[in-house]
């Protein structure tokens, strides 16, 4: 798309944003979107853009002040850069955030919304905040797919069909039980909170049964038993949209909680490495929970837009 309808696009956009157009502007402004289809594909991006940024800040002014700047410097080649950068780099990390799969998911969640579903045999699955998964449920089996995030399962029993959760990493059999499973870098995390699951590698290198109090990590080429967890414990947390942390590396935390700002979370991990994290967050506010570590350990939080922001050390 070249750069002189950008600019118009913007032109048209920061018009509309000022006020009500005059009877002529409008029909100028009706003629324009309607000329071309691109014309009305540029005005709607731009325009959902902003519309982003002021339900994240009711401030208008900085959405404006870089329009304004792209409009006044149409025929100055820096204005063409700038303007470049306002449509570039937006759409860039919405794609990042939300890969098509996401977005033709059967079921997902925006990021800091937690949302229960009713599957067909009974069976209830929880989805966290920015979380999605593809359904399959016929005369042969129930199958969830979990594409990105965390999900929360309880199981109705049916002896006719299996009740799987398949990931890249493998796929988890439920024996009639309650568990979570979580897309991780690397692997699937599996906590079982109640009765057991049958849990196999993309490899199919081994089975490994998970019962209630476990954790397992699962990777394409093996499942491996982390531990004990506390199922009432786990299952308070899903609750109350909790991430209960003990003495983790800050970085992991940070991810986390990058997953449901809905923006770019920006951080050095090697400067960040050495800080360990033990705490209570609340997950469905992530800004809250950024701010609650900044008050416990040497680093600030810095805003450089409402979809970007950065931690840094910061030796109090």
């Amino acid at each position: 798309m070249s750069a002189d309808l950008d600019q118009q696009a913007a032109n048209w956009v920061i018009r509309l944003n000022e006020g009500h157009l005059s009877e002529r502007e409008q029909q100028q402004f009706d003629r324009w979107k309607t000329a071309d289809p691109q014309h009305a594909a540029a005005f709607e991006r731009l325009q959902g853009f902003v519309g982003r940024l002021q339900a994240l800040r009711p401030q208008q002014a900085p959405a404006q002040a870089a329009l304004e700047a792209a409009r006044v410097r149409r025929r100055n080649p820096t204005g063409r850069v700038l303007l470049g950068l306002l449509v570039a780099l937006p759409i860039a990390l919405a794609l990042r955030a939300y890969p098509p799969s996401y977005l033709l998911a059967d079921q997902r969640t925006a990021p800091t919304v937690w949302q229960r579903v009713n599957l067909e045999d009974g069976s209830q699955l929880t989805l966290s905040g920015n979380s999605a998964v593809d359904l399959t449920f016929n005369g042969q089996q129930r199958q969830v797919r979990l594409l990105r995030g965390e999900i929360l399962v309880q199981v109705a029993h049916d002896a006719t069909r299996p009740f799987t959760v398949v990931t890249d990493d493998g796929q988890m059999r439920a024996l009639g039980t309650r568990f979570t499973v979580k897309r991780e870098t690397p692997g699937t995390l599996l906590t079982m909170l109640e009765s057991t699951v049958a849990a196999t590698d993309a490899g199919h290198h081994n089975v490994v049964n998970v019962s209630a109090g476990e954790q397992a990590r699962i990777t394409p080429h093996a499942v491996k038993l982390l531990g004990k967890v506390d199922p009432r414990t786990a299952n308070d947390a899903w609750e109350h949209h909790q991430l209960v942390v003990q003495d983790r590396p800050l970085p992991e935390v940070l991810d986390e909680l990058a997953r449901q700002y809905g923006g770019h979370v920006q951080f050095n991990r090697e400067q960040l490495a050495d800080l360990r994290v033990s705490a209570v967050l609340p997950l469905d506010n992530p800004r809250r929970a950024l701010q609650l570590i900044a008050d416990g350990l040497p680093v600030r939080v810095r805003s450089f837009s409402p979809l970007w922001l950065q931690i840094e050390r910061h030796e109090k």
